[in-house]
């Protein structure tokens, strides 16, 4: 994503469709006006951000890096980050002449983000929406244009890293690493470098497809289980991956025994009451008996069942196909080919064709392809062949949530009754 695709006057154009509002070019400022407040840019700002970038390298997606200086955005899932938006973390290692801060983005990252999002086509997917707009309200009359920006894209934090020395990239990220567990361990705040923009993304996409004014909404008019709501709530009510995943897979989950020995029970009556079955004839009974042997099974004296099964179960009574592809290609067009013709990098999960007319082969692939990742997920002991490593498997991992997070809503709404 080279940032010299694009000069100063097109970054400036970026930036009012980042603002949504008219940019007015005049004496070397672009000047942003929103409702009755203007913003200034001097263009020469753009051309410094720029030259900065040009000497700085891109590691993941979202790392950019010289052998002096390292910057991502990171997200922090705590109550006392938001100071750092005005008061900066900063560290300082006098031995090592590093030195650490966590603080808004500079203005070359800034400038650099807006134009890699807009390369990419997510750029709109950055915006934080109306309320990003009504913020700019409480700033001072003298902020600037970047400051603006910041505001409008949910005032997002970097991890900056600068060092007196040259450092190779392998170096920043063991430096980004050792901060990360410092402060979880000292000040339990967990900050989490965001290493691709999908991840930075995907909330604005949910946000874009359901966006809709309070004045707008209807009271809800249907009753909701309230486990499934609890699961489901705790899904979006975090950015962190796993914690998505696991929450959505719960929904799906729930129904698990119920719908096996429903469906078992329905095998055992259809069985027994076939023109052709005796309860005299031993060969009769015996085959009833294998038949729920190969669906339960004794571990520790307990009787359980498979939740593969279970959950191809739950997906066949609950899930509309036609529906989750519709709702994917809102969120991402490119994700139903996604599935069609990739695996799960880390669970080996199953490609699954959501536009085949096969619907038991959907079924199966698309079951084989959710347990197989809660499967990497759950279990990630060492030498297990299929696990998640945090952080670097994220990329794909989000990836899969979409898919989740749709069939789960399915569930709770095709579950719910009127009030």
């Amino acid at each position: 994503m080279n940032i010299f695709d694009y000069n100063e006057l097109e970054i400036a154009e970026l930036i009012a469709i980042t603002l949504r509002c008219e940019v007015a070019i005049e004496s070397g400022n672009a000047t942003y006006k929103i409702r009755d407040r203007e913003y200034i840019l001097p263009l020469s700002s753009i051309v410094t951000a720029m030259t900065s970038i040009a000497k700085k390298s891109v590691s993941d997606e979202t790392a950019l890096h010289s052998e002096n200086e390292y910057e991502i955005i990171v997200h922090v899932e705590s109550p006392q980050p938001f100071s750092m938006r005005s008061e900066p973390l900063i560290l300082e290692d006098t031995d090592t002449q590093v030195t650490y801060e966590i603080s808004g983005s500079s203005e070359e990252y800034l400038i650099w983000l807006i134009c890699s999002a807009n390369k990419s086509g997510s750029l709109r997917d950055l915006i934080s929406g109306p309320l990003g707009r009504d913020r700019l309200i409480r700033l001072s009359d003298d902020t600037s244009a970047l400051d603006a920006l910041r505001t409008v894209l949910g005032r997002q934090l970097t991890l900056k890293i600068q060092s007196t020395h040259k450092t190779n990239i392998k170096r920043f990220q063991s430096l980004s690493n050792s901060l990360l567990f410092h402060l979880a361990y000292n000040l339990d705040l967990a900050v989490v470098p965001q290493r691709f923009l999908l991840e930075i993304s995907r909330r604005g996409r949910i946000t874009r497809m359901r966006r809709s004014a309070i004045s707008e909404m209807d009271p809800p008019r249907r009753v909701y289980n309230e486990d499934l709501v609890n699961h489901y709530v705790l899904g979006i009510s975090t950015d962190n991956p796993t914690v998505q995943f696991l929450s959505f897979y719960h929904v799906l989950e729930h129904f698990f025994e119920s719908v096996f020995n429903d469906e078992l029970i329905e095998n055992i009556k259809t069985a027994i009451t076939q023109p052709s079955f005796s309860y005299k004839r031993k060969k009769d009974i015996a085959g009833l008996v294998t038949t729920i042997k190969k669906n339960l099974q004794i571990r520790s004296e307990t009787i359980t069942f498979s939740e593969f099964q279970a959950l191809c179960i739950t997906l066949t009574r609950f899930m509309e196909k036609q529906e989750i592809v519709d709702k994917l290609n809102e969120y991402d067009a490119s994700l139903v080919e996604y599935y069609k013709n990739e695996q799960v990098n880390f669970s080996n999960g199953s490609k699954v064709n959501l536009s085949s007319t096969e619907n038991e082969t959907i079924i199966k692939n698309l079951a084989g392809r959710i347990y197989s990742t809660r499967n990497a997920l759950v279990h990630s002991k060492d030498g297990d062949r299929a696990k998640y490593t945090p952080f670097r498997d994220e990329r794909f991992l989000v990836k899969e949530i979409p898919l989740l997070r749709f069939i789960s809503e399915s569930v709770i709404l095709a579950v719910s009754e009127l009030s």
